[in-house]
């Protein structure tokens, strides 16, 4: 293992002084703060004070998801690139601690009362100081298993082969792996106790820049290690731009904002339009034109969605998206920036702003929005195993449902469209189904033709925001209340499996109850938004195609990552007349092949570029790791106590209204044992050897 003072010294390269004091220092203001609330209030008290009802139940399934989400009311940027996740994990770790590992307690059922007894004999006993080197011990802990595991390099992972694999091969003992974690752990705490001092003078005297100094001051005691200065300062202010919207000449804009050199155009409505996108198709489905209110949604999702394919992240991730662009409302979404913004950037994690301009279309007169619960209702269909379940599960509770895609290539549209086609066919009734084309245009003689997007290990993250966007559109004009997510729990949960890999939010519980709240400030009205599937593993879900007419849809449907090179891999590999679309080596892959074989549908799947299961000696390495990673978590998850779970996984453990943390829990639980099943089941003597210890 390397040291810890070369695995920060690695970590700060990419991470200039004013982002690590802004991420320490807010994070240990905001966990002050807290402590200090607790000290004289009620838990639920302290939590309502940051601006938002604790409407649920609190108890000790929920609590560090709880106190994270209302400090990041008031501290927003905490949640973003390149260190959220880590200020994250630091923050829910340290209140576990604080809750459950200094009372003695092993048991998460414990209620508001019993909380904040834990909290209050903890930092009485710890004082201030000896929580603040509690969240630093475990921040250090986070940057370096994320360094020790990660080569940054143009974002190709190297993702700590020896994490998991002797020197022989061999997976390692889930023993030998904690003890590893332990002693890095150890080493983290000795470093927080030299580190404190610095930090204790910040919390004192809060001058941003005299604490740039003394955190910098900080690394150097403590490690060794200057900070670098690579601020860009008008990359922080707040008149940036790097995406515009329509054809405003940048001498003009050059008058009012700081514009980028790499500044993308997005140009919607003009002759020589650069993105694919048309109200057509929705206004002959309803037969009359939009709401210009709605089309502003529809224009605000495509530009969502296009601006995370066309602006470049840093190479630790992190990234500053700011846009112009007119709306026919410009008052009412200026009004809801807040709630608009922090949707996006809890999906992407970015450091995410939008500016509205008065639209020069007609504006339609403001209205009543409303809606009717019925039996009615809006269901995404991808094209993907789960949307396939999901629309048959649709249709066999009798909901009259109106089906909408995106897509972006005519492939993907095609297989949608089968799809609806045989459910046709198998249900003996008319479906509706709307697929909306979202892309860059094809032709690349137009002044602002747009490239190739970015290549990055985050793709179309803020996807979902699009989908959403087309399902309320479409809810909105056909006055519907519902609409239906249909993913299973534990891809919908996307807890990090390993702690230097990118999870996406796209169908989270949490990015659902913030579009709802974007939505009610736009128009006025309350949607549902709701996933059937939340609590049921990918296998559970497959079930629902049991039957003999919808297991023979399975095989084609499109789960993989890589779906669209795959034929162009398998060239490449001298496989002639391979059609399948699956790699067989991402997750999406293996979690799907686990599923058909915990439904017994094994011989329906679709055909698979690699079987991970008989050929993992040939993989390489990065995707060796990814598996073994996978294999791990499935392990700890399955064998740790809740209390240890909750340290280990905090993402596992959230806190939304309507959300049952507890079932979430334990439907991880059996993901994780189907999915150890498959692998112990399917894969040859070779493999099984290998993962010797994994399958005890």
């Amino acid at each position: 293992m390397k040291t810890i003072t070369t695995l920060i010294s690695t970590a700060t390269r990419s991470i200039d002084n004013q982002v690590i004091t802004e991420s320490l220092c807010e994070t240990t203001f905001a966990i002050v703060e807290f402590c200090n609330k607790i000290k004289k209030h009620s838990l639920r008290t302290s939590l309502e004070s940051y601006g938002l009802v604790c409407s649920d139940r609190l108890n000790g399934w929920v609590l560090p998801d709880a106190v994270w989400s209302r400090i990041c009311l008031k501290y927003p940027k905490l949640n973003l690139y390149p260190l959220g996740a880590i200020a994250e994990r630091a923050t829910k770790k340290t209140i576990v601690r604080l809750s459950f590992f200094g009372s003695g307690k092993n048991s998460l059922n414990i209620g508001e009362k019993e909380l904040l007894r834990n909290l209050r004999i903890s930092i009485k006993s710890l004082q201030i100081k000896g929580v603040l080197k509690l969240f630093l011990t475990e921040y250090f802990f986070e940057i370096c298993i994320d360094q020790n595991r990660r080569t940054w390099k143009d974002l190709k992972f190297d993702l700590g082969f020896w994490y998991n694999f002797s020197k022989d091969g061999y997976f390692i003992s889930l023993s030998n792996e904690r003890k590893l974690r332990q002693t890095l752990a150890n080493q983290c705490e000795e470093k927080a106790g030299i580190f404190l001092p610095f930090l204790r003078k910040c919390i004192k005297e809060r001058n941003f820049t005299r604490n740039k100094q003394r955190i910098s001051d900080g690394f150097i005691k403590t490690f060794g290690i200057l900070l670098s200065k690579r601020e860009n300062l008008k990359n922080l202010c707040n008149s940036f731009l790097n995406v515009i919207v329509g054809t405003k000449s940048l001498s003009e804009l050059r008058k009012s904002y700081v514009v980028d050199k790499n500044a993308k155009r997005f140009l919607l409505y003009t002759k020589d339009p650069n993105i694919s996108f048309s109200f057509d198709v929705l206004e002959h489905l309803f037969g009359h034109p939009i709401h210009s209110l709605i089309k502003d949604l529809l224009d605000i999702g495509t530009t969502v969605y296009m601006a995370d394919l066309y602006t470049k992240r840093e190479f630790n991730l992190e990234r500053r998206v700011s846009i112009l662009m007119p709306v026919r409302h410009p008052h009412i979404w200026s009004n809801a920036q807040k709630e608009l913004e922090r949707a996006v950037s809890f999906l992407g994690r970015d450091n995410f702003s939008i500016k509205f301009i008065k639209h020069k279309e007609k504006t339609d007169k403001l209205r009543k929005f409303s809606v009717k619960s019925d039996n009615r209702c809006v269901c995404l269909f991808s094209g993907g195993l789960d949307s396939l379940a999901g629309a048959a599960w649709v249709l066999n509770h009798k909901l009259d449902p109106i089906f909408v895609s995106h897509y972006s290539s005519n492939i993907l549209v095609g297989i949608q469209k089968s799809l609806i086609s045989q459910l046709e066919k198998i249900y003996d009734r008319p479906l509706q189904h709307l697929s909306l084309r979202v892309s860059k245009t094809g032709d690349k003689k137009i002044k602002n033709s747009l490239s190739a997007p970015f290549r990055s290990v985050m793709i179309q993250h803020l996807r979902s925001f699009l989908f959403l966007s087309l399902a309320t559109a479409v809810a909105l004009e056909s006055k519907i209340k519902k609409i239906y997510v249909l993913e299973n729990g534990p891809v919908a949960l996307n807890p990090l499996f390993s702690e230097a890999r990118v999870n996406t939010r796209t169908t989270h519980p949490c990015f659902f109850a913030r579009f709802r709240e974007l939505v009610k400030a736009v128009f006025g009205i309350d949607i549902i938004i709701e996933n059937p599937f939340l609590y049921r593993t990918k296998g559970e879900v497959v079930n629902i195609l049991a039957g003999q007419e919808l297991q023979e849809l399975i095989a084609k449907t499109v789960s993989c990552w890589n779906w669209s090179r795959i034929p162009l891999w398998a060239k490449q590999r001298g496989i002639k007349g391979f059609k399948g679309r699956h790699d067989g080596e991402c997750i999406p892959c293996i979690i799907r092949r686990s599923a058909v074989h915990y439904a017994h549908l094994w011989e329906k799947d679709a055909k698979y570029l690699t079987n991970v299961f008989n050929q993992f000696s040939e993989l390489q390495r990065d995707n060796k790791t990814m598996i073994a990673d996978f294999l791990r978590f499935c392990l700890n998850v399955r064998s740790l106590p809740d209390t240890k779970l909750l340290f280990y996984a905090p993402d596992l453990f959230v806190y939304e209204k309507g959300v049952n943390t507890q079932k979430l829990v334990r439907m991880y639980k059996r993901h994780t044992r189907q999915a150890i099943d498959c692998f112990r089941a399917r894969s040859n003597k070779k493999f099984q050897r290998i993962f010797a210890s994994a399958f005890k």
